[in-house]
């Protein structure tokens, strides 16, 4: 049975709300420290009100209760931040979430894509497969899987952020969710069968391109991705580029149609495994700081 997740009231009356560290389209982020520890937390806070209706910020901060309890569902995944209590901060909806320190992938890519190494590509990848085969277990789909919501440790350790889009397998959804240049055709405004694993294993194929290749398939980061047939997956000189090692998979993964996707992360992770460094085995000659080969170099896969 899940533990029940204290509902605080007034979140200043325990915390101390710090700096601002992320900004989200409906809530932000900030630094936390409880008072009578002083551990450091995580506060994601909804925005303040605006110019919008009434009702409509009364169900942004019923969006963020939401996402609150599918946290709580994640909760026994190591790598997903855990929900420590909800409230409100000044008349506003707040979950005071695990902070975790490190750097978010997208700051540790910046400078280093096109990757080359074929042990840090396996090692991101791979960690991510492990990491959506627990969500999956669950019956969840995270559909805002993208390098902005994933954080290295020092240790190499990846971990998985924001369930803001997650949503439970197969239940129908009413508009689009997700950010464009990640979301496969499927997560495209509504969709009455409901969204499966391999939506998330679409995005994930679009990070493996990303850090290879330094572009989205089927011109995803211009706007809405090409649904029909007549935009190629790449173009010739980025197709050209992509690494022998991973290109069978990485196409596979970004098939226009859920079904000629993998069906589960497990087969993305075999194909993988050649290349996912061993637990002893040495750095990588340029490796990312943080350094995700790390945890398979002191770590052995779960998969």
């Amino acid at each position: 049975m899940m533990e029940k997740i204290e509902e605080i009231g007034d979140v200043e009356e325990r915390y101390e709300v710090l700096h601002q560290v992320g900004d989200g389209g409906q809530a932000d982020l900030h630094l936390g420290r409880e008072r009578a520890t002083n551990r450091k937390v995580a506060l994601k806070i909804q925005k303040p009100w605006g110019h919008e209706s009434m009702m409509y910020f009364t169900e942004i901060g019923k969006a963020l209760e939401k996402e609150g309890s599918r946290t709580r569902l994640l909760a026994g995944i190591p790598q997903v931040p855990d929900l420590i209590a909800t409230g409100h901060y000044r008349n506003r909806r707040c979950l005071v979430l695990e902070f975790v320190e490190g750097r978010l992938l997208h700051d540790v890519l910046t400078s280093a894509r096109p990757v080359r190494d074929t042990s840090t590509v396996a090692s991101v990848i791979g960690q991510l497969c492990e990491i959506l085969h627990a969500v999956h277990r669950k019956r969840l789909v995270h559909c805002d899987l993208k390098p902005e919501n994933v954080m290295v440790e020092p240790n190499g350790r990846i971990r998985l952020l924001d369930m803001g889009f997650a949503i439970r397998m197969r239940t129908p959804t009413e508009w689009s969710r997700g950010t464009i240049g990640y979301m496969p055709p499927e997560q495209f405004d509504r969709n009455p069968f409901g969204l499966t694993r391999e939506a998330d294993i679409f995005a994930l194929g679009c990070m493996l391109l990303e850090m290879t290749v330094m572009r989205l398939p089927y011109a995803g980061s211009e706007g809405r991705p090409a649904l029909g047939c007549s935009v190629p997956v790449l173009p010739p000189d980025r197709l050209a580029a992509l690494p022998v090692e991973f290109a069978p998979l990485a196409l596979h993964m970004v098939e226009r149609k859920a079904a000629h996707r993998p069906a589960h992360v497990r087969e993305v992770f075999a194909a993988l495994r050649p290349y996912v460094p061993a637990p002893g085995s040495r750095r990588p000659l340029k490796p990312l700081r943080p350094d995700p080969t790390e945890h398979y170099r002191t770590h052995p896969p779960t998969l």
